[in-house]
Parts: C-alpha cells; structure tokens; sequence
C-alpha cells in the first residue's frame, strides 16, 4: 500500500518573487486587506473582481504574513482563499487543488523555523517514566515526548512546535515525525518497558493509510505491538468520535494498547471514555493541588477514579509535583504515575529519582 504523501512530503518553498492571489468573500473584508496592504507598501491590483493580486519580492511575504496576522482576525483569513504562484506563471485550472486559506498559507510563512527543523529531521525525544504508585522505583513505562533542536542547538518544546503546526497546517507532518521518531528512539535506547506514543486523531485522514509509516516504523523497530500504547492527546478537539473510534479499533487490530490523555480536564473526556473504552487514562493532576486540597476538585478526582476502575481501565496520574500528590493518589488507588516527582523527561530513559513520599 502506498504511503500518505500530505503526511510524509513537506509543502515546497514559496517562491522567492511572486504573485500572491487573495480572494477575500465579503466586501468589508476586502477593504480591511487593501487597507493593509496600502500600508505595508507593496504593489497590488485587482485582476478580477473580488479578488486581489499582491505582487511580492524576496522577503515579501514574510513581512505581508506579519501585517496580516497581526491586522486580521483569524476568522477574517480564514475565510479566505489563496495561492501563491511565481512571478510570470499562469493561474489555470490545476490552481484550484493547491489554493489553502490565507490564515494557513500566511503561517506556513511565518512558520519556516518549524519546516526546517522537520526538514533536517532535528528531532529529539526525551523520555518520562511511568511508575508503580505501590512502588515508585518500578518503572510500568515510558512516554515519549518530542522535542525539536533549533539552529543554536537550543530545545524546542512540543508546545511551541504543535501550536505552530496547526496554525500552519502541518500537523499532520510533524505528527507523523513525531510517532515515528518516538518508536525508533525508544528502540535504539533499548527500552524493555512499555512504550507510550503520542498522537492526534485530528492528523489522521485514514489510519490504514495516513499510519502506514508509523506501522512501518513498529515493525523496524523489533518492539513487539503489546508493549506499545498510542495516547490520545487531542481529545477536546475531537468533534468526529466515529473517526477518532475508528483509529483506535486500527491501533487495537494490531495489537496496541490505547490510552486517554487528560481525564477531567474537559466537557468531553467522559464521553471519550464511555466511546473509546480505552486500556488506560490518564488522570489530569490539575484536579488535585500540589498541597493535596481543593476538596471539591480531590471529590471529582475521586469519583473519576472509581468511574474508570469500574469500567476496567488501568488509571494514571500525570503531573505529580509534590509529595502531598503522591500520597493522595496512594490513598486512593491511582495504579500508576508520572511527573517530576519522579523523573522529568530525559533522554537517555531516566531513572525514577524519588522512590517514596
């Protein structure tokens, strides 16, 4: 079968000289672009009605992605659409299947950072343990947790990498680099433990096809599918259950555990947890505070817990900071942890570094 070329190939380049073409869909929106555009200095005319031609120079439109990001809603840019072409090419009929929005095509722009930190693969993971909470210095697994490395050597969070991947409708490349680079790492560390690898559903078109690499990568990777689990980390943005149910049955097919990340952080976790039934949820610590009160939140906590151990879901507390978390989740029989408590993420694979409270 034929791999997913939106996920594995990168958007080209934009021309260095250019012409960019801006259909904007209502009147006030066109006036709020040419506004922008008479003040940022570039040329520009009408080649069709209700549309607009930016004629753009080396440099260009980075500037122009800077004054319309900053001078436009993101409703306004998404609205509407656009294509860059270069400067003396035609725009005919094969055009339509490359226009995008403004809002994405302006932040793939602003955005190149992340292009070149994919298309050079500097790509880093770092590893948190998973612990017993009987016994902290048993290590259940590991979570994979990526990282970029930037042009001085600095790292680069996965939130900053992520949030600009969406902005800039890449998440379904780096997503992909992400899974795969997490499974190659993990066997290359030789981690004997279970694995857990972050995805999002939201960058998964068809799992058989948009996974094949990721599948790939498993098979590689000499790491057998049990020790395996794809966490859910996009849950709250999930609108398609069906689909996103879909996946885990391709996940489970193959052997993978499954896990829900972030149970009680939002509206829609327990309908995840009741449309899933996954192997593992992860409990979010905001529910229970570093110095173990909050009753009312420690109450919800409670109940989530009795919820998903009555349902057969192994539950796990993320994010446990402080001595008093731990002692509450011992208290009531959260399985299994992980946070700096324990072990920040590292690579190589820490050590837990605390083993009681």
């Amino acid at each position: 079968m034929s791999k997913c070329s939106r996920c594995e190939n990168l958007p080209a380049e934009p021309p260095e000289e250019g012409v960019l073409y801006v259909a904007p869909p209502l009147s006030h929106t066109r006036g709020t672009l040419r506004r922008l555009l008479w003040g940022s200095g570039l040329p520009f005319g009408d080649p069709l009605e209700d549309v607009l031609a930016v004629e753009l120079c080396p440099s260009g439109l980075s500037s122009l992605s800077d004054t319309l990001l900053d001078g436009m809603t993101e409703a306004e840019l998404r609205d509407c659409r656009a294509i860059l072409v270069e400067k003396g090419a035609r725009v005919d009929l094969g055009a339509l299947s490359r226009m995008q929005d403004l809002f994405t095509l302006l932040n793939c722009a602003r955005e190149a950072w992340l292009k070149k930190i994919m298309r050079e693969e500097k790509l880093a993971v770092h590893f948190q343990p998973i612990v017993a909470v009987a016994d902290p210095g048993e290590v259940f697994a590991y979570e994979c947790l990526l990282r970029g490395i930037d042009e001085g050597g600095a790292l680069v969070g996965p939130g900053s990498m992520f949030g600009a991947a969406r902005a800039a409708g890449l998440l379904y490349n780096l997503d992909r680099a992400a899974r795969v680079r997490a499974i190659e790492e993990a066997a290359r560390q030789g981690i004997r433990q279970n694995v857990f690898v972050n995805f999002n559903a939201t960058s998964v078109y068809d799992p058989a096809y948009c996974l094949r690499s990721t599948m790939e990568a498993v098979e590689g990777s000499g790491i057998p599918p049990g020790r395996i689990v794809f966490e859910v980390t996009d849950g709250e943005q999930i609108r398609d259950t069906v689909h996103l149910a879909n996946i885990v049955d391709y996940y489970r097919e193959g052997g993978f555990g499954v896990a829900l990340d972030d149970l009680g952080s939002g509206y829609g976790s327990l309908d995840l947890l009741a449309e899933l039934s996954p192997d593992f949820v992860k409990l979010d610590m905001g529910l229970v505070s570093r110095d173990g009160g909050a009753p009312y939140k420690a109450s919800i906590a409670r109940k989530l817990i009795e919820l998903a151990h009555e349902l057969g879901v192994i539950v796990i507390a993320e994010g446990v900071e402080s001595p008093e978390q731990y002692r509450w989740i011992s208290a009531h029989g959260v399985d299994y942890a992980q946070g700096h408590f324990f072990a920040r993420p590292a690579s190589p694979p820490p050590a837990p570094n605390r083993v009681g409270p």
